[in-house]
């Protein structure tokens, strides 16, 4: 009897064991998965460049993802928290790039371990200096290099230290650099592309460096004299070297170039220059390529910017106006600025010079009536204003029209 009593009993325990072992595994299903931390580090730059870019990849990934850090950098001397999320993984490769393009490159990174990404060495001294701009010009670009009495390539002066910024006119920027040097050379680029260079500063004893374009190499400086022998003012002038692509400031400012003087201007560059000069009228005459060395004392006279016309051979036989227009010919002493031609008693219409100039004893074929109409109503301008009107004339008669 009490070895069966022993037997069920024995077989109830193992029946409730059973039952609580399914319990506790049931309960164990029914609990959520533990999710990973939310992990994060801290990029410490202690570097003299800007750190631009940062990726953070799967050990040996031929893909490094995106850039971690976005629109954000992380500056000289600066730190960077940086949130990755719930992540489970805690090794993997880095790379941060600064401004130069340089890389450092760290594989298998354990940021469990390490949370503080430290670029550079902070025991390395930091040198700063007050770089001013005082010129009225914007400085674009700032370079510093340890000094050496030979010439740089562009290329060896290392990253631009504004980055993305610029030192406006009147403004200073602070330099920071990780160094134990003091005697530095400094580059600046203006807007213009010019630069002036200063050679061995000693950033340890001058901590203010200033930029004021006195130090850009001037190129040679021409003089040339322009006198005016038109009938009207001239109102503006301009001139400026041939390899420049504008024409620069108006050279006479507030003033304004009468009939019978003249004016003396400085040229900076080689003996090619450009010259445009204005009437009140908004008329314009320029002239390209002009050797001002050569000719130091031009004068602005009717047909001053064409050949002469008795340097010219004249053809033995002119051909004829294209159909549909008609060929004017100046005798006068201006050149002519306007022609308008319109059907007898209609308005004027447009000018059909548009912004051309017929010279003194030149001509030009200009383009006739609509429709091939031949009578029309000639208005003449020259470059004084005067006018001259030829009413009901014909256009299609095939000869010259002068005027005078």
């Amino acid at each position: 009897m009490r070895s069966i009593r022993a037997i069920r009993r024995a077989c109830a325990l193992a029946v409730i064991g059973l039952a609580m072992a399914g319990t506790a595994a049931m309960a164990q299903q029914q609990q959520p998965a533990q999710q990973p931390p939310n992990r994060e580090i801290t990029l410490q730059n202690e570097t003299d460049l800007v750190l631009q870019n940062f990726y953070l990849f799967t050990p040996n990934s031929q893909d490094r993802g995106q850039d971690r850090l976005g629109r954000d950098t992380v500056p000289q001397g600066a730190t960077f928290r940086l949130r990755l999320g719930r992540v489970q993984n805690c090794v993997w490769d880095a790379v941060a790039i600064f401004q130069d393009g340089s890389e450092d490159v760290r594989r298998r990174v354990d940021i469990c371990r390490t949370q503080r990404l430290i670029y550079g060495d902070p025991a390395m001294p930091t040198l700063e200096a007050e770089i001013a701009n005082r010129s009225d010009t914007v400085l674009r670009e700032l370079y510093a290099a340890p000094a050496r009495p030979e010439p740089r390539a562009p290329e060896a002066w290392g990253p631009d230290r504004l980055g993305a910024g610029v030192i406006d006119a009147n403004a200073t920027f602070r330099l920071r650099m990780r160094t134990r040097d003091c005697a530095f050379d400094l580059r600046a680029v203006y807007a213009d592309d010019r630069e002036e260079v200063k050679q061995g500063i000693d950033l340890c004893a001058n901590r203010t460096v200033a930029f004021d374009r006195s130090g850009i190499p001037r190129p040679p400086t021409q003089s040339v004299a322009l006198v005016n022998r038109h009938l009207a003012t001239v109102q503006e002038v301009y001139v400026s070297p041939s390899s420049d692509s504008d024409w620069g400031p108006d050279r006479l400012g507030a003033a304004t170039l009468p009939q019978g003087q003249e004016t003396v201007v400085q040229v900076e560059g080689g003996c090619e220059a450009d010259i445009r000069i204005v009437f009140p009228n908004g008329g314009a005459e320029e002239a390209r390529e002009v050797n001002i060395c050569d000719q130091p004392r031009i004068v602005l006279a009717p047909g001053w910017v064409v050949q002469r016309i008795e340097e010219t051979p004249v053809p033995a036989t002119t051909p004829a106006p294209s159909p549909g227009s008609f060929r004017l010919r100046n005798a006068g002493p201006l050149p002519v600025v306007e022609v308008y031609a319109s059907a007898p008693g209609a308005p004027r219409g447009s000018d059909r010079l548009g912004a051309d100039v017929v010279p003194v004893g030149d001509a030009m074929d200009l383009p006739g009536l609509e429709g091939g109409a031949c009578a029309a109503d000639l208005v003449v301008v020259f470059r004084d204003g005067r006018e001259v009107s030829r009413p009901g004339i014909d256009l299609c008669r095939g000869e010259e029209i002068e005027v005078r």
